[in-house]
């Protein structure tokens, strides 16, 4: 039988036509966006290993079985629904729970406090079981030849794991908000204009997944359950694509960092393994004013000269955004620095000629700091 027929069957005992077609339409983008994240992820990731990358590979065909699934089932292929059951409760577990193991994998990139992912992990394994089995049973149940005892426990079951797994996830963004909030609040000073865009964009973005769970949940609360049904994987397909978005704002970010523009300390060797100390040296010139990171270590002996002691000096010129290194420059640090207006006033002939120092020096690694 044709596509048509089936929709025509369907909709003679339910629903208008348009009703069928519209999940078609969803069923239909859902399959589409997997395609396309299949080509994106293999695009994307030049390693194929990784949390990260196994949770979008597993949500992606999590959401095609799902689709799939439903399609079967209002299709009515297979009598009594066994197999297209066991489709849609293995799409279902795969794309619920891999969605919310990428939200975690993505986590780890914003929050370094081990026991609250702990805690978030815990969460994410204990929602899978304790909410999977059950409706694993009441799908079976509500699909075998006897579905009158299941049906009413599975449409509270639906209700409680769909608002339980939208609670999952809004809580992982809600880490993810206010994490990347801190750590962009710690570079506001460098780049203002950038960090602000850059914040802004996650925090939509995750406002934006939530308000697709939402979306799921009123569809659930307002009685279309079979809209809702195709609606789901067409969200949790929108959510993944979205993700590499969110990805490609970490990569930038993280390039970001590793350019040298941030206030983060370069880290030592182990050679020079010890607490840093924060220091800073300025260099004024006309008509902006560097400002320079160093981080001063233990003294040390030199090796190229053993009856000399020098100290391990490590800088990061943040305000033209690049890095050097000086290893015999004389000149004094003043500690704490000055302030602006200070500087500003200062003859121009020093301001050269300290300027000129600097440039000749060879290395930043030694100096005398007061």
């Amino acid at each position: 039988m044709e596509l048509s027929d089936h929709l025509t069957t369907r909709a003679a005992e339910n629903h208008p036509l348009g009703f069928w077609i519209i999940i078609v339409v969803f069923i239909s983008i859902a399959l589409y966006n997997v395609v396309e994240l299949n080509f994106l992820i293999g695009g994307t990731f030049k390693k194929f290993q990784g949390l990260y990358f196994w949770s979008l590979v597993v949500a992606t065909w999590g959401v095609a079985f799902n689709a799939v699934g439903y399609l079967l089932r209002w299709l009515r292929v297979d009598s009594p629904g066994y197999l297209h059951s066991t489709i849609i409760l293995v799409g279902w577990c795969t794309m619920i729970t891999g969605q919310s193991f990428v939200m975690y994998s993505r986590l780890h990139f914003v929050l370094q406090h081990s026991i609250i992912l702990r805690y978030v992990l815990a969460m994410i394994i204990t929602d899978a079981i304790l909410l999977g089995v059950p409706v694993i049973v009441l799908v079976y149940g509500t699909n075998s030849s006897h579905p009158g005892p299941f049906i009413h426990p599975y449409s509270i079951c639906e209700k409680v794991q769909l608002t339980v797994f939208s609670l999952q996830e809004l809580i992982i963004s809600g880490l993810y908000i206010v994490e990347t909030t801190k750590i962009l609040k710690s570079q506001r000073d460098l780049a203002p204009r950038g960090a602000r865009r850059l914040m802004m964009h996650l925090i939509l973005i995750n406002i934006f997944i939530v308000c697709l769970d939402v979306s799921i949940l009123t569809l659930e609360f307002s009685g279309y359950y079979d809209i809702q049904t195709a609606w789901k994987p067409l969200v949790y397909s929108i959510k993944l694509k979205v993700e590499f978005s969110v990805l490609n704002r970490l990569v930038q970010f993280s390039q970001h960092l590793r350019t040298g523009r941030s206030l983060q300390p370069l880290a030592s060797d182990e050679a020079t393994d010890s607490t840093l100390r924060r220091c800073s040296i300025t260099v004024p010139v006309t008509p902006t004013t560097p400002t320079y990171l160093l981080d001063k270590t233990k003294p040390r002996h030199d090796s190229m000269d053993k009856g000399r002691t020098l100290e391990d000096l490590r800088s990061v010129a943040v305000s033209f955004g690049m890095s050097f290194h000086a290893s015999d420059c004389k000149s004094k640090v003043r500690w704490p620095p000055m302030p602006r207006d200070e500087r500003a006033n200062r003859e121009d002939d020093d301001q050269n000629e300290r300027l000129r120092k600097l440039t000749r020096a060879p290395a930043l690694s030694a100096m005398d700091v007061t």
